[in-house]
């Protein structure tokens, strides 16, 4: 690292150090759209920065960094005009109050057959499906697409609303959520484990229900790991002729769960250092909105998987993070107008979580959230759950809704009653 370099890389901290205190001061929370993407991108950079260089991972290319110092203030704007317009008009607080109108009882009863019917599916599937299970190709005629593939996307919710409200008075509700993470995990994308997962989490410390503690990020880290460990288990025990040793399955997951680690923001990095391999196509960032028309229309689908893949020392990566991304099927122009509606959706969402206190409307502003603390790997906001998720976050506000007006009314969170 040369002086330049450290000092590019500390301007950066220090940036993000000035814009999280600047956004604390607007809305006194951490939980922000800003933050939620600024912080965890601040913690998976250093790993990374001691990663790249050692154990055969490549060297950091430290002028990518600056498509962050630019992003960052950028994806601020909306913060700053909601933040200073509805000062005073909206109670903000250090930590949050949510009106829990949700009636669990018929809610719990339709989440068990659901989930029980992905694990008949599951269970018939593995005696006439041709893929093995953990394989992308199990996982796509498992629950990829079609009526298995949208049911999979209400369980993006379902798993949401159930870490929120899981005690120790319902203990069955772990049941449910290792069900529905199974399925998510036989579908082979970690990352749609990994956001409902964070977007709970985030949505009980904002109302106060667990305390943001170093053993609660340990268990954090320690629940991404064993993500990683099951999914490459399944692929790996039942692919292998002779049941692989332990610690022959213990070192590829390792090293596929640093790759993973470090894929996002050393992708970026490689591929601007080597010219930029992809060719701009700005349609890829209106995917979601685009192939939603093309099912009327007729047209081909437009594909939002990255083709190229860049050798980092441990595999082979196709993901740039969240402004590199953008910056890659972006001019100048487009780069702004992309980040600051991005941002201005989620900040909107967030004024109106705020103003109703609802909690369907905060399961929808916290899984926007899961998906912005995953920007140090990629950007999540061209796939289809951007809009499908809350589409069924409505569906289950119509069906599961406490009538009672007495039950609706904003109170500060309490132990569950049913």
């Amino acid at each position: 690292m040369g002086l330049t370099d450290f000092i590019s890389l500390v301007a950066l901290y220090v940036e993000m150090g000035v814009l999280a205190y600047i956004d604390w001061k607007l809305w006194r929370t951490m939980y922000t759209p800003l933050n939620m993407l600024m912080l965890p991108y601040a913690f998976m950079l250093a790993v990374t920065l001691m990663c790249c260089g050692n154990f055969g991972v490549a060297e950091f290319y430290y002028p990518s960094l600056l498509v962050w110092m630019v992003g960052l203030p950028l994806f601020a704007l909306p913060s700053w005009f909601f933040g200073y317009a509805f000062r005073g008009k909206l109670a903000v607080e250090n930590g949050g109050i949510i009106n829990e109108n949700i009636d669990m009882r018929i809610l719990n009863i339709v989440t068990t057959v659901i989930v029980v019917a992905f694990i008949m599916r599951f269970v018939s599937m593995v005696g006439s499906s041709p893929y093995l299970p953990g394989t992308e190709d199990f996982g796509y005629d498992y629950c990829g697409g079609g009526f298995w593939g949208h049911l999979h996307r209400v369980l993006h919710a379902l798993s949401i609303i159930y870490i929120y409200k899981i005690d120790k008075k319902h203990w069955y509700y772990i049941l449910l959520i290792m069900g529905m993470f199974f399925v998510t995990l036989m579908y082979g994308v970690k990352s749609w484990v990994l956001i409902p997962a964070m977007a709970g989490f985030c949505m009980r410390l904002f109302a106060g229900k667990m305390q943001l503690k170093m053993g609660l990020i340990f268990k954090v880290l320690f629940f991404a790991f064993v993500v990683f460990f099951v999914t490459y288990s399944f692929s790996l025990v039942l692919g292998q002729e002779e049941v692989a040793t332990f610690d022959v399955i213990f070192e590829i997951i390792y090293r596929n769960f640093a790759h993973y680690v470090v894929s996002g923001i050393l992708g970026w990095s490689q591929d601007l250092q080597l010219g930029i391999l992809e060719q701009a196509n700005f349609d890829v960032l209106l995917v979601n909105v685009l192939n939603l028309i093309y099912v009327v229309t007729g047209d081909e689908f437009v594909s939002p998987v990255n083709p190229f893949f860049i050798h980092n020392g441990i595999n082979g990566s196709n993901v740039r993070a969240f402004f590199g991304t953008i910056y890659i099927h972006t001019t100048a122009i487009q780069f702004v107008i992309v980040v600051v509606m991005v941002s201005a959706i989620n900040y909107v969402v967030k004024l109106v979580a705020l103003k109703t206190r609802d909690f369907f409307v905060n399961i929808v502003y916290f899984f926007y959230l899961g998906m912005l603390c995953m920007g140090w790997f990629e950007i999540y906001f061209y796939h289809l759950q951007f809009f499908e998720v809350p589409v069924w976050v409505f569906i289950l506000y119509l069906a599961f809704r406490k009538k009672d007006k007495k039950e609706s009314k904003a109170l500060p969170v309490t132990d569950e009653k049913e």
